[in-house]
């Protein structure tokens, strides 16, 4: 194969800590072997004679976000599967642990892509775009947040089916009074760090946004206003005849938001939007996130657990959410221009 074949593929190496120049060279000389390696043993040969130790830059102006760019000899280059098995791999691990760094690798030619076309962006609303569960925070105001809160991080962990836990956790807020919800937001709701300004960068060049989640459609609709999101999708609660309280139940004439359901609406908006599955990233932190996250092309759990990072495309252990920029191949001083547009 001719060398003009080769692929190109990123490593974002986000560290927590601050790295001298010297210290940033070892480390960058250190990851470019340890992922060739990791490369050959995926069956993905590395351009020989190609100096891969120069091509690296920082996405930054601190310099502790790092791109290292690896050109390999493949027709098809990494999928996802495959970037997930590389960084899985022990000698990647160990070097992320030695270092204090988290290493995010990207399939061949989904960097220039994501970062010249305009694509779609879904999000898990709940521990991801806001920093509560608000189920939970519902169940307090009957005094049942043990209760809910224990089958809620069985089903974040996958060890409950989430449409009959989600029931059995709506069952326990029968008499929730539906004022509770100008109360979330006015006192408890908070966003995480970086997601306004995440979704400002996006909208400023042209990308299609949706929450898609497994809560309550009065959250996910006001998240939708309070970020500027295109698409809002979430599940619906039936209240009383005066509209005063939640039953305890869910409406049946509404589909349950789960998994699937997740995975299905992401591929509608990227249909009915005409955006290729390449260009679609979903942002999420459960295991209810896990399949739209495999069909989009780029899934990212963050902040997640940790059975759910192990599980996912790839994993991201952030403070803020606009940290993602650079996974799509923005700098830093790029990001300050959108964020004025």
């Amino acid at each position: 194969m001719d060398i003009s074949e080769a692929s190109c593929h990123h490593a974002i190496v986000l560290s927590t800590t601050t790295l001298d120049s010297d210290a940033w060279e070892k480390l960058s000389e250190q990851l470019t072997a340890v992922l060739i390696e990791a490369l050959l043993a995926v069956g993905i040969s590395t351009s020989s004679g190609h100096d891969t130790r120069h091509e690296r830059r920082f996405l930054d102006n601190a310099k502790s976000v790092l791109d290292i760019q690896i050109t390999v000899l493949s027709s098809s280059g990494l999928d996802l599967q495959q970037c997930h098995v590389v960084l899985s791999r022990p000698g990647v691990k160990a070097l992320e642990q030695n270092w204090d760094v988290e290493v995010v690798l990207l399939p061949s030619g989904l960097s220039q892509g994501l970062h010249t076309r305009p694509g779609l962006a879904v999000f898990d609303m709940d521990s991801t775009l806001i920093q509560q569960e608000v189920i939970d925070e519902l169940a307090r105001a009957v005094n049942k947040y043990d209760a809910v809160a224990k089958i809620t991080e069985e089903a974040m962990r996958g060890e409950l089916d989430f449409e009959q836990s989600l029931g059995k956790r709506v069952a326990l807020l029968e008499g929730v009074p539906t004022s509770i919800w100008d109360q979330l937001k006015a006192s408890t709701i908070t966003f995480t760090p970086g997601a306004h300004e995440l979704v400002g960068c996006l909208k400023a060049l042209g990308w299609k946004t949706a929450v898609l989640s497994g809560g309550f459609v009065p959250l996910a609709q006001w998240v939708k206003g309070q970020l500027g999101l295109d698409y809002a999708y979430a599940n619906v609660l039936l209240t009383n005849q005066e509209g005063t309280h939640l039953t305890g139940k869910l409406d049946p004439k509404a589909p349950i938001v789960h998994a699937k359901r997740k995975k299905q609406l992401l591929q509608k908006l990227a249909a009915d939007n005409d955006i290729p599955s390449q260009n679609v990233i979903a942002i999420g932190d459960g295991s209810n996130d896990l399949l739209m996250m495999r069909v989009a092309g780029l899934g990212i759990a963050f902040n997640a657990k940790l059975s759910v990072q192990e599980r996912a495309p790839m994993r991201m252990n952030r403070h803020s959410l606009l940290d993602i920029m650079y996974v799509l191949g923005h700098t830093e001083d790029e990001v300050k221009r959108l964020l004025v547009i």
